[in-house]
């Protein structure tokens, strides 16, 4: 059975060109008396077979080992015997290859790189970039990540024709110089496919990861606002309901864990992603006696593009929202949604993502067909 987080895919497949190795995910994700972590992983050779117990965590620089090497060693003490922590991963420099390799981190960098050393499999593999970085590459730029929303937003709209450009250039706020350019490449990359005079997406699950990783890397920078926390010692949960009353008056779009809070039913948010339509965000600060604060839960981003097209499946499903007086036109995308609690190391959010995913993304993914 295929795991349902694309890096979890990409990296069986990376594993799949080793010789020797059988790799299955067995728990996505992991849960123990001490441990709740993002999935099992089992390797066999030919004699032996090793328990990994992984953590995702991307956009790792040479700053942040000494903090993920900690973070990996308190894993380590407590997990059962017999289990090991692993690192997964993409995009690492060699820079910071060196420095896990000199902490003894065991890792598997989804886009070339292996480093597992335990006492029945060894493997160190080095800089071999996957075929699709060889030869040609997708430059991730703002603009290209908005395009590749919309396409994976919409997934059906490619068998439009010659209007899907323009449409596409509507929705996603980029002209349509810039679809055109981004669809040609996504095309040579094998991320969609020509047909009946216009694309369809080849692995939406594929083109997902690039965009997310893309989302938390470069476009959600670009978008920040700012970020804040109540003043006077207040909780969040003392202007949840305010924040959910003036998304209409302030023209913004609630998303993040207080939107996933109201879509799944399933955590008490302690934070909320506000995706303006407006310049109001300031208003809304002094309305809510806000203050910035790089650490706050309160985050503010400026959205992009026009949503106001057909989402039938998803105003059935947001039907829900209306118990908690919640309008679905003022709930976030599940894309944005999900991709802001993947973003996070929380381990009850990314527990969350999951229910996310599996509710409302996957119906997404299955429009393509």
């Amino acid at each position: 059975m295929q795991p349902k987080n694309p890096l979890f895919q990409k990296c069986l497949t990376y594993l799949a060109t080793l010789p020797n190795i059988k790799a299955t995910i067995q728990g996505e994700p992991y849960f123990s008396s001490e441990v709740l972590a993002d999935g099992q992983l089992t390797i066999s050779t030919s004699n032996e077979t090793t328990n990994y117990i992984c953590e995702i965590k991307t956009g790792l620089t040479n700053d942040l080992v000494e903090q993920v090497s900690e973070y990996f060693a308190n894993l380590g003490k407590r997990l059962k015997l017999g289990q090991r922590p692993l690192l997964i991963t993409r995009n690492l420099s060699s820079l910071v290859v060196d420095q896990l390799l000199n902490h003894n981190i065991e890792f598997i960098d989804v886009d070339g790189n292996i480093y597992l050393n335990s006492p029945d499999v060894y493997i160190l593999v080095r800089n071999q970039a996957p075929k699709e970085s060889t030869n040609k590459s997708l430059e991730i730029t703002a603009a290209t990540l908005q395009v590749m929303y919309v396409l994976l937003n919409q997934p059906k709209l490619f068998v439009m024709g010659d209007s899907a450009d323009e449409k596409i250039a509507s929705i996603a706020g980029v002209t349509s110089k810039t679809v055109k350019i981004t669809l040609k490449k996504l095309q040579d990359l094998e991320y969609i496919r020509q047909k009946q005079g216009g694309y369809q997406i080849n692995d939406y699950m594929r083109l997902l990861e690039r965009w997310e990783l893309g989302y938390a890397e470069r476009l959600r920078a670009k978008l920040l606002i700012e970020t804040f926390r109540p003043i006077e010692n207040r909780n969040f949960s003392d202007i949840e309901n305010q924040l959910k009353e003036y998304a209409k008056e302030y023209g913004y779009l609630i998303g993040g864990e207080l939107a996933a809070s109201m879509i799944t039913n399933y955590i008490r948010p302690i934070g909320a992603t506000l995706h303006f339509n407006t310049n109001k965000s300031c208003f809304l600060a002094l309305k809510l006696k806000l203050k910035p604060d790089p650490d706050g839960k309160i985050i503010m981003l400026q959205n992009f593009g026009n949503e106001n097209f057909d989402e039938s499946y998803l105003k059935a499903k947001f039907g829900v929202l209306q118990k908690f007086g919640v309008s679905q036109n003022y709930v976030a995308h599940p894309l944005l949604i999900h991709a802001e609690l993947i973003s996070s190391n929380d381990s009850r959010l990314k527990e969350t993502a999951m229910l996310v995913y599996d509710k409302y993304i996957i119906p997404l993914a299955e429009l393509k067909t």
